[in-house]
């Protein structure tokens, strides 16, 4: 009886939480994408981290640790790590696309208006990427890693991610598909190394290179081959066996500070 009230306090908790940081990271997300308020949009990111770790005090103690984000020893080798995945897992594709004639670039913009235009998204995208990280699968990871399989959790934290994105949730079954895919893609260092500093760093890392490549550097859609959301897809089903792989690094795990 006391390992049943135990589970559905657990079970309460992870649910209070959850809801929470739903509204307020999507608070955060409408101000910036239909109010334009950056002001608006940080002050809903500083709410969402506070709570997580409100919420993080109430589940276990830990704060942000609990949904993966420990400060320990491994921060930098997992962020520098994730930075460099991250790039890669958005450029390959691009420049396979840019090869193939599937994108072409119409003009690049000199140096200090590319640094000028990509740095404030750049900064505003960390709070993002990492909020909905806590979110989609800090908490998922936290609530499902003893309950069920590995492969049911990933699937489950992927769909999680996909519903996550409600705007786009309209749009076409190739965006629907590369969505799911990084969804799996981005749980998978959760996963291996009992962090969210690597999963992190890889989404802020590749939020970052798909808006200077398509936002800030102009590009148009060449030859109809096959679309670059579907060229997108086959790269990333090949990568995941690479960051399965790659993020079981033993360098990049910190024991004594863990979700264990």
């Amino acid at each position: 009886m006391a390992n049943l009230s135990n589970s559905a306090n657990q079970t309460l908790k992870i649910a209070l939480a959850f809801i929470t940081l739903f509204i307020l990271y999507h608070l955060a997300e409408y101000m910036i994408m239909f109010q334009n308020n950056v002001l608006g949009f940080f002050i809903f990111q500083v709410l969402f981290i506070t709570a997580a770790w409100l919420f993080g005090k109430w589940y276990n103690k830990q704060g942000l640790k609990c949904w993966g984000l420990p400060f320990s020893k491994t921060i930098l080798r997992n962020i520098g790590f994730g930075i460099l995945l991250g790039v890669l897992l958005y450029s390959i594709p691009f420049t396979i696309s840019l090869a193939l004639g599937i994108e072409i670039v119409v003009s690049i913009p000199d140096a200090t208006t590319l640094i000028k235009s990509s740095l404030p998204f750049a900064f505003g995208v960390i709070f993002s990427s990492f909020s909905e990280d806590i979110l989609t699968r800090g908490l998922i990871y936290r609530y499902f890693r003893n309950k069920v399989s590995t492969l049911l959790l990933i699937i489950i934290s992927a769909t999680i991610y996909l519903l996550n994105h409600i705007y786009r949730l309209t749009d076409a079954p190739d965006t629907l598909l590369y969505l799911f895919l990084l969804g799996i893609i981005f749980i998978i260092p959760l996963v291996n190394t009992k962090n969210l500093w690597l999963t992190g760093s890889m989404h802020w890392a590749g939020n970052t290179f798909f808006f200077v490549s398509h936002n800030v550097v102009e590009t148009k859609t060449g030859n109809d081959l096959i679309s670059s959301n579907y060229l997108f897809s086959l790269c990333l089903i090949l990568f995941i066996p690479i960051i399965w792989y790659l993020s079981k690094f033993t360098y990049l795990k910190d024991s004594k500070n863990t979700m264990e």
